[in-house]
């Protein structure tokens, strides 16, 4: 029986054949990565985030600590190097809990998975046996995996649509300025992720103020790019229905 199967076995179809696709995932305010208040504040039992999911998954917080040399870093004082940690921190707790920071995380999964089936439809035999991580280290000069990041990079591309992020933007502080500065560092992270929303500016029309809409999309890599920018397609929506204005 098992034999049967195997023999049955269908070929996946190359990589090159599928259509392209996106995700979207909608976003409002809720979490992105948690901060470090948050990790240190205690709830009615005394009992702070951390410290739960500590007791949670301890195998796991003893690798991290083993990954991170957790230990040696508490002992120097130095700003830097306890910043550095507990942005590692945040992050470990982050992952663990009902964040964007998490997802998006888990959707880049997606793009490594759809890296390697083009690296294996496109390598030579020798580039196979040597590993795709192997190659990985040196992609610059490796022209498979060069080749797969590109036709990845053309067949998925990973959406967050948050509705106020333009108003985020232009927050000094609190909450939402917090917000921005940790999406801008998952854009600046994954170069494959880019972020839409609504962006609102004031303009004069026929000499009297008015509010204008625009459809915006941007992301990030080396620089923060603005992808596509559109005022008609929303004027017109909001111009049609007046109860979608706000």
């Amino acid at each position: 029986m098992t034999v049967y199967a195997l023999y049955h076995v269908t070929l996946t179809s190359s990589l090159l054949s599928v259509l392209w696709f996106s995700v979207l995932t909608p976003y409002y305010t809720e979490d992105v990565l948690y901060t470090e208040e948050e990790l240190k504040m205690e709830n009615e039992d005394g009992i702070t985030i951390l410290f739960y999911l500590q007791k949670i998954y301890p195998d796991e917080w003893r690798n991290f600590e083993e990954r991170s040399n957790f230990k040696e870093r508490t002992k120097n004082p130095e700003d830097e190097i306890a910043a550095k940690l507990m942005e590692l921190i945040r992050q470990w707790v982050s992952y663990r809990g009902q964040t964007l920071f998490r997802t998006v995380r888990g959707m880049m999964y997606y793009k490594q998975a759809l890296e390697l089936q083009c690296f294996l439809d496109m390598a030579e035999d020798h580039e196979r046996f040597d590993g795709y991580r192997s190659i990985d280290l040196n992609y610059h000069d490796q022209t498979a995996t060069a080749r797969s990041r590109a036709v990845t990079d053309m067949k998925f591309t990973y959406v967050v649509s948050c509705q106020i992020y333009g108003a985020m933007k232009k927050a000094n502080e609190g909450r939402n300025r917090t917000c921005y500065q940790n999406i801008l560092n998952l854009m600046l992270t994954y170069s494959s992720l880019r972020v839409a929303y609504i962006d609102e500016r004031e303009e004069s029309v026929n000499g009297k103020p008015q509010k204008i809409y625009y459809s915006v999309l941007v992301k990030g890599g080396d620089k923060l790019d603005e992808v596509w920018n559109n005022r008609s397609v929303v004027q017109n929506l909001l111009d049609k229905y007046e109860f979608l204005k706000f």
